[in-house]
């Protein structure tokens, strides 16, 4: 599953794609994990923004402020039947941009590395380094104090040859700029629609492959 990503982009194309971004300059070069505070594209009434959530979702109906089981990622293969995934899956859509996702590799050529996926350096737009993952996002309410806490998770699918032959089993859905705004306001559909929309959109970017760190000491165990 994708737990840490990263992005390392200049705020100015976001903005040139459409994106309602809080700063006027400058760029981001950031890393993620769960939990941390995340940039995700939204879709508003004015436009599409680009806001802070937490990177794994707390359901609305969740008693705590943080689920008590693993959700940064979201199968595409169960989106419909968890509840957890249910009412955000039907309305509450979302991107996340990055420029590269990181797994754990427990076989083929970087068996016991954490590996990173990038895309192929490219000369158009389409290609660029900047890819957008199918998303999803809830809203969880405070019981004490009212304030929201807006958190996030990535849906994933199987994986392409390229990343099953260098070590990992799943893959984020990848859309191309058009086809992910699409997504988000392909909200309150047929689940079968909405589920046949991401995965006949999904995209399989050209990557390649770089080791980032070993794994920890007896990652064999889990062959």
């Amino acid at each position: 599953m994708c737990s840490v990503y990263g992005i390392s982009t200049q705020y100015q194309k976001l903005k040139d794609l459409g994106i309602s971004v809080a700063y006027s300059d400058g760029e981001i070069n950031a890393r993620f994990t769960p939990y941390s505070k995340v940039p995700v594209v939204v879709s508003t009434a004015q436009g599409l923004k680009l806001t802070p959530m937490n990177y794994s979702l707390v359901p609305a109906w969740s008693k705590e402020p943080k689920a008590k089981f693993a959700t940064h990622n979201a199968r595409i293969e169960t989106i419909t039947e968890k509840p957890a995934w249910r009412e955000p899956f039907a309305n509450k859509h979302c991107l996340i941009p990055m420029t590269y996702f990181c797994e754990s590799a427990y076989q083929g050529p970087h068996a016991g590395h954490i590996i990173s996926f990038s895309r192929e350096s490219g000369a158009s737009s389409e290609t660029s380094p900047l890819m957008f993952a199918a998303g999803l996002f809830d809203v969880w309410i405070n019981p004490e104090t009212k304030e929201p806490l807006y958190s996030c998770a990535i849906i994933t699918t199987e994986p392409s040859q390229f990343i099953l032959e260098n070590g990992h089993d799943r893959t984020p859905i990848f859309l191309n700029f058009e086809d992910a705004k699409i997504w988000l306001n392909l909200i309150n559909k047929p689940e079968k629609e909405m589920v046949t929309f991401l995965l006949s959109k999904n995209v399989y970017p050209d990557l390649h492959v770089t080791r980032d760190r070993p794994l920890k000491q007896g990652w064999e165990k889990r062959i």
